[in-house]
């Protein structure tokens, strides 16, 4: 029978330990299910631009684009996805701004250029999470990679529904 002295005990050195988060297992090695797949992700707020759109009925449509962010420890660490996960949440605001200032800056546009259109996105937005990331104390830790996991046309009447960021969903 553990004694509660015991437990106290172990439970002041988890808090000053911490926790440890591990790299997934590498190539061929056995994992347990908590290390197989992406350790967390980040999906962010859909950026609407509108631009020309080649053969279009109206001279502007909505592009709509959003972004995920995967995140992965690479190494031992003591920092942890929380951590990563609202580092890019304070990043998402200056993400949007330079991805849609290089949309607004793209020539007309076709259907046909939504691979070209996506690379575009991820050069711009990528700096920022690596920037962010290299910013903390544990940013080498980790890998996080963006990824379009959404990106399509609609026309100039489609926009961004309107958001609440109350308590409530009211502002």
């Amino acid at each position: 029978m553990i004694k509660p002295l015991g437990i106290v005990c172990c439970g002041a050195v988890m808090l000053l330990l911490g926790c440890v988060n591990t790299p997934p297992a590498g190539p061929g090695e056995v994992a347990s299910a908590y290390a197989v797949g992406d350790r967390a992700r980040v999906g962010f707020d859909e950026i609407i631009v509108s631009l020309r759109l080649r053969g279009s009925n109206s001279p502007y449509q909505n592009l709509h684009v959003s972004l995920t962010a995967f995140i992965n420890p690479i190494r031992k660490t003591s920092g942890s996805e929380w951590d990563v996960e609202s580092i890019l949440r304070r990043s998402e605001g200056r993400m949007a701004a330079k991805v849609s200032e290089a949309l607004s800056n793209q020539p007309e546009q076709s259907i046909d250029d939504s691979k070209r259109l996506r690379g575009v996105i991820l050069s711009e937005a990528q700096p920022i999470v690596d920037e962010a990331m290299k910013r903390w104390e544990h940013g080498e830790d980790y890998r996080v990679e963006l990824a379009v996991s959404s990106l399509y046309w609609t026309d100039a009447s489609v926009g961004r529904p309107a958001q609440g960021r109350g308590w409530w969903g009211a502002d």
